[in-house]
């Protein structure tokens, strides 16, 4: 019987802490994107970006264009030229043809490290925004919409958005 009792409180006590955890839970959400999209720090690094790419893309065209330009000359005078001068004009089209390759990989991959080198700012600057807000209205979690890996959110799960768009201003 003493058992029995013991476990009852052991079970009561337990079932009572789970209720008022729960009940301290507070869960908000926001839409990291929609909110990065709007942050005024967004029109200056576009434009940015924009600009090295299309410094990049002029340089990566007049490669092709001279490229293009050496290939119809070696066509035009390719009988004229002994076997090996021949296979010494293709090999030097061959590498000329892969360096322009190389070089448009790296452009690429160089754009994508200055996009994220300009954006770590803003991503900082908007979780320090994020976890004032949490803070300051007691959130325990905040779930992040745009991220997909949310399949469900409560209507008891409040829209942070507004708050941190004001916070960031």
């Amino acid at each position: 019987m003493k058992q029995k009792s013991t476990l009852l409180l052991i079970g009561l006590f337990f079932f009572i802490s789970h209720s008022f955890a729960q009940e301290s839970l507070k869960i908000g959400h926001i839409n990291y994107t929609e909110i990065v999209m709007k942050m005024p720090e967004m029109d200056s690094i576009r434009k940015i970006l924009n600009k090295e790419a299309e410094e990049i893309e002029n340089v990566y065209n007049e490669l092709i264009e001279e490229h293009e330009k050496n290939v119809q000359k070696y066509e035009v005078e390719q009988e004229s030229y002994s076997e090996f001068l021949k296979n010494t004009k293709q090999k030097e089209l061959i590498e000329a043809a892969g360096k322009i390759q190389e070089f448009n990989q790296e452009a690429k991959q160089q754009l994508q490290k200055r996009n994220m080198e300009l954006m770590q700012p803003v991503y900082s600057k908007l979780n320090d925004a994020i976890t004032r807000v949490a803070t300051r209205n007691n959130f325990t979690y905040i779930l992040d919409l745009s991220s997909g890996s949310v399949v469900f959110h409560s209507a008891n799960s409040q829209n942070i958005n507004p708050l941190v768009l004001d916070e960031l201003k």
